[in-house]
């Protein structure tokens, strides 16, 4: 029965990763305002062409979620979900811009997560606030500060609806690490020169891969080694400035 279900899943993979790469072709045009909503349809229906990149990676993570979680609601919500996750991946990567479609695709997941975990409404819609509201206040600060863009709005809106999609708990972790992602990656390509100080880094594909951690790993496992972390980095300081302050 495991067996028939991973073909199942895998078959939906690869017609998943087909949809998501088509759209991700078409979005690009979209937003750059180079094409209109029409054209986009226009194009989705006629110019679709095969490419198993985006299926190879959706049929690693669908099988894997259904390993580790099981046949359970979250899997296939969370199935849902990647496939936008890729493409916002993506998009933000090559042209710095995430569409408004995929807050609406998140939201409407969102929405339906929360009719099947109706008791946890409080928990999404404080999700959504918090994630929202932790990087409107960033993006704002960092624009009175640098008196330019320093984080975009879409990141913003990319919170508020994956907020409410994952909770409070889960988006608090997932903003910790997107922000250690970002630091560890922008610290290596500026020691490889593949960028300088004043570049613009997008932040939705830090975002993504944080959410996809979360997908796999427990939040308070997350929590848990961070503390650790933490700690031990703590202490190790601590020794270093005492064996300075004996000398």
């Amino acid at each position: 029965m495991n067996i028939i279900i991973h073909i199942i899943i895998t078959i939906s993979a690869i017609l998943c990763g087909q949809c998501a790469k088509h759209l991700e072709k078409n979005l690009i045009p979209l937003c750059m305002e180079e094409i209109n909503h029409k054209e986009f349809f226009i194009r989705l229906k006629k110019e679709f062409k095969f490419d198993f990149i985006y299926s190879t990676i959706l049929i690693l993570l669908f099988n894997l979620l259904y390993y580790i979680n099981g046949n359970v609601f979250s899997t296939y919500i969370y199935m849902a979900l990647l496939v936008v996750l890729l493409i916002i991946f993506s998009i933000d990567y090559k042209v710095q811009l995430i569409p408004d479609e995929v807050h609406i695709y998140i939201t409407i997941l969102s929405v339906i997560n929360i009719i099947f975990n109706v008791n946890n409404i409080l928990d999404y819609i404080l999700g959504a606030l918090t994630g929202g509201g932790i990087f409107f206040v960033i993006a704002y600060v960092s624009y009175l500060i640098l008196k330019k863009e320093g984080m975009g709005f879409g990141d913003v809106k990319l919170m508020a609806s994956l907020g409410l999609f994952l909770g409070v708990k889960n988006i608090l972790v997932i903003t910790l690490l997107s922000f250690i992602i970002g630091a560890i990656i922008g610290i290596i390509l500026l020691v490889i020169r593949k960028k300088d100080k004043s570049s613009y880094i997008p932040f939705g594909p830090f975002i993504v891969i944080a959410v996809i951690i979360i997908m796999f790993v427990k939040s308070d496992y997350i929590l848990e080694l961070y503390i650790a972390f933490c700690s031990m980095l703590g202490t190790v300081m601590t020794d270093v400035i005492y064996y300075f302050m004996k000398k």
